[in-house]
């Protein structure tokens, strides 16, 4: 096991292979500890249906639009956690800028061990949808091939149950129905939309309401919901808090916490041989960075101009492949890291000032450092570029970014929660983010809880009697 890894196996399921691969994912959903998902949809709608001021059109237009768009590919990253190392801390010193952020700072570091296991489902809807040209665009942008999924992805209807239907027990439909036996906790990044476009499309026609759509996933997801954007935005406090920004922050902040001897993650993978249906997802951190140079006003600047503004604060670019600025997601954390090390200087300053102007003697000084410079700045580009590989075509899919974002959540356990020697996630210490899930433009989060003047849907009552029904069956035997 290791905190550092260099590239993740994702398993591509389609409708060729699924009768074979349907053991080894059954396995890793009745294992896992939490299971992270994520979504490709053809199309999400317009950005005033999603920003809508009030929450219950926010709804009401996105349940709209995920009846007319489809899931094209669904991404499932199993985490099984296997082990919790327990050592005492030997190094006092060295802590990093989030240090303050620690649950319960002790004597002692937690190293948190999961096994993952990580699928990516071409799925086809087998009705009539709407493509949207600018989700057309990302997706073909990042390598999702359309070809592929028109010859096998695997097939499903959206909406309620059909009467007699004609599909395999191995199917979509048939997988969101193992989920919610499972009863697992949930991990998503930005919640909302995935959870009302899974509802519709492998589960069950929407509720006309909120209020009976937030009752009906109290019940559908007993393990609870959690939200990487949401603890990233309102505990964490990044920067930014698109999903590639925050997974590469969290690599390199566990990357520190190991070795300065704080709580951190260690992923294992099983050792798939060579296929066509493993996917490796080059994912290594660089060799070198930019956070421990001091560059001058100038070099400042010019590493500034050289990454696309847009990209950096929202992960996304109109320009696409197009744009003539650096989408280099580790030269943009370089850039945060050294504006924050810029504004302590300066404030460290200050104190200092204020001392020495309130008769406080203080002798101690900054060390000069090297001024790094242009030039050493355009040699370190090229050798970037000329090192790494860095793999976006066929990475940025439901299945690593569901990697990416089961990772992120671990990483958020070793930071936030707690070991009593059980490894279910309900006794890890992370209660106060469950069920919580962010709200873009809201000060406060949308909670998944169930009022007591809210009642669940029917289509949904109907939904949870036949698998509970279904389950009872099963144990008869």
């Amino acid at each position: 096991m290791s905190v550092r890894f260099e590239s993740i196996p994702v398993l591509d399921v389609n409708i060729n292979n699924i009768q074979v691969l349907w053991p080894s994912l059954m396995k890793a959903v009745e294992s896992a500890t939490f299971i992270a998902i994520d979504t490709e949809l053809s199309g999400i709608g317009t950005r005033k249906t999603l920003m809508a001021k009030s929450v219950e059109d926010r709804y009401k237009g996105t349940a709209e639009n995920a009846k007319t768009r489809s899931v094209v590919s669904l991404g499932l990253s199993c985490f099984k956690l296997t082990h919790v190392d327990v050592k005492p801390r030997t190094q006092t010193g060295n802590m990093s800028d989030d240090s303050f952020l620690e649950a319960s700072p002790s004597s002692s570091c937690h190293t948190w061990n999961f096994l993952v296991q990580t699928y990516n489902i071409m799925a086809l809807c087998q009705e009539e949808y709407v493509v949207e040209p600018s989700s057309l665009k990302f997706l073909v942008e990042h390598g999702f091939d359309f070809n592929k999924q028109y010859s096998c992805g695997v097939g499903y209807y959206r909406g309620n149950d059909k009467p007699n239907p004609t599909s395999s027990s191995m199917c979509l439909r048939s997988f969101f129905t193992v989920l919610v036996k499972s009863r697992k906790p949930v991990v998503f990044h930005n919640a909302l939309t995935d959870l009302v476009y899974l509802y519709q499309n492998f589960y069950a026609s929407l509720p006309p309401t909120m209020s009976s759509f937030i009752a009906d996933l109290t019940e559908i997801f007993e393990g609870g919901v959690y939200d990487t954007k949401y603890i990233t935005d309102y505990v964490h406090r990044m920067p930014a808090s698109y999903l590639e920004y925050v997974f590469r922050k969290s690599q390199r902040d566990n990357t520190q916490r190991q070795s300065t001897e704080r709580s951190s993650v260690t992923i294992n993978i099983l050792p798939y041989p060579p296929s066509e249906t493993v996917n490796h997802c080059r994912c290594g951190l660089p060799p070198d960075s930019l956070q421990d140079k001091d560059p001058d006003q100038d070099t400042f600047q010019a590493i500034k101009d050289h990454i696309c503004q847009g990209f950096a604060g929202h992960g996304w670019c109109s320009s696409g492949n197009r744009c003539n600025k650096s989408h280099d997601i580790d030269l943009i954390l370089d850039v945060d890291h050294l504006v924050q090390t810029r504004k302590s200087r300066k404030r460290k300053r200050r104190n200092r000032n204020q001392n020495q102007e309130d008769g406080d003697s203080d002798e101690s000084q900054e060390p000069a450092s090297k001024q790094y410079t242009k030039d050493q700045f355009e040699e370190f580009l090229s050798k970037r570029l000329g090192d790494r590989e860095i793999c976006k075509a066929g990475c940025h899919r439901a299945g690593f970014d569901s990697f990416m974002t089961g990772f992120s959540f671990a990483v958020y356990i070793s930071k936030y929660g707690s070991y009593n020697g059980s490894f279910c996630l309900d006794d890890c210490g992370m209660e106060a983010f469950k069920n919580n899930v962010y709200l873009s433009g809201k000060d406060m989060p949308l909670s998944i809880v169930k009022s007591t003047f809210s009642k669940t849907s029917k289509n949904h009552k109907e939904k949870i009697k036949k698998i509970s029904e279904h389950v009872d069956n099963s144990e008869k035997f």
